[in-house]
């Protein structure tokens, strides 16, 4: 590897975090334009990796690394990642650092590594076939969480859980949801992760692996104020999302339909106004009713969703 080579992967990635950060600092008002920005930023990335791959004849064939060096990589992009996430957790609140990963995601995989990033799931020559299921696999993931949220919810307090929904704020959300979270968590960790785990070990240990990193990655919401409770329920429920997640893309071999239904689900939550005085009721109720409604939803739409993805998924 070109120790150059790397200090430029590694400063481009640092200035365009810093250029985010900035832009969320300077102007602490104005929520939109570090969503806007990092929206921006991803046209001459895209432009960029168009050209660069036609001319240099990047390769189609994922690069041989050891098992110690395969690890090495994931931690240390990883570790990178989390150097600006955290900051911009604790200050903003915000996922701001989505655009720099994939700054760093991208320009790894074709800079450093020589490879084409439809390698690692990036195949959107399958687009129809891919928009067709994500939006089945969120139809059912999705859409029964929340209507046994729902039920749930009713059953224990007499109340539904959401009041209303703002699609304006649903249509709103998407573009960065989409294009800026989902593409780059999907992109590290199914997309990078998993498949150099699976070649370097076995899919099971890939899935388990990329799903235990995407547990600890979502600790920064419970910083500030620190919350170690909530922190743990965080973790776990993103841990078992990461499995199927992680199932998903073993079967599909393609990550474009779990981008789609990760900007779906965030948008959603973004866009759900939910009754605040339903969930207070549900805290007044027996301990067994709390847990239940907190983990039962996420359990039956996690078996509805591997049934699904099992029998009816297939590669991409």
């Amino acid at each position: 590897m070109n120790d150059k080579m790397f200090a430029k992967v590694m400063s481009t990635y640092f200035v365009i975090g810093l250029l985010v950060l900035l832009s969320a600092y300077l102007l602490p008002e104005n929520a939109d334009v570090p969503i806007i920005l990092s929206l921006v930023l991803l046209i001459p990335l895209y432009i960029w990796y168009k050209n660069y791959s036609a001319e240099k004849g990047v390769s189609g064939e994922i690069t041989e690394k050891k098992r110690e060096e395969v690890i090495f990589w994931i931690l240390m992009l990883f570790v990178l990642a989390l150097l600006i996430r955290v900051p911009s957790a604790l200050l903003f609140k915000m996922p701001y650092e989505k655009t720099p990963l994939i700054y760093l995601l991208v320009l790894t995989i074709v800079v450093i590594e020589k490879t084409r990033m439809s390698v690692f799931g990036f195949k959107a020559g399958y687009f129809r076939k891919s928009l067709f299921y994500g939006l089945g696999f969120y139809t059912v993931w999705g859409g029964i969480t929340f209507l046994s949220l729902g039920v749930m919810v009713y059953v224990f307090t007499q109340q539904l859980f959401a009041t209303s929904f703002n699609a304006l704020i649903f249509l709103s959300a998407m573009p960065f949801q989409t294009l800026c979270v989902g593409l780059s968590e999907e992109g590290f960790f199914r997309g990078y992760t998993q498949t150099y785990l699976e070649k370097a070990y076995s899919p099971k240990i890939a899935i388990l692996v990329q799903a235990l990193l995407f547990g600890v990655w979502h600790f920064v919401w419970n910083l500030s104020p620190f919350n170690p409770l909530g922190m743990v329920q965080y973790v776990i429920t993103t841990f078992f999302i990461g499995l199927l997640f992680g199932y998903f893309y073993h079967k599909a071999k393609n990550i474009i339909p779990l981008i789609i239904v990760h900007g779906l689900w965030n948008s959603t939550l973004q866009g759900t106004i939910t009754n605040e005085a339903a969930f207070n009721s549900l805290q007044e109720t027996f301990f067994v009713a709390q847990i239940l409604t907190l983990f039962l939803p996420y359990i039956i739409s996690m078996i509805a969703s591997f049934l699904f993805t099992k029998f009816f998924v297939k590669e991409i």
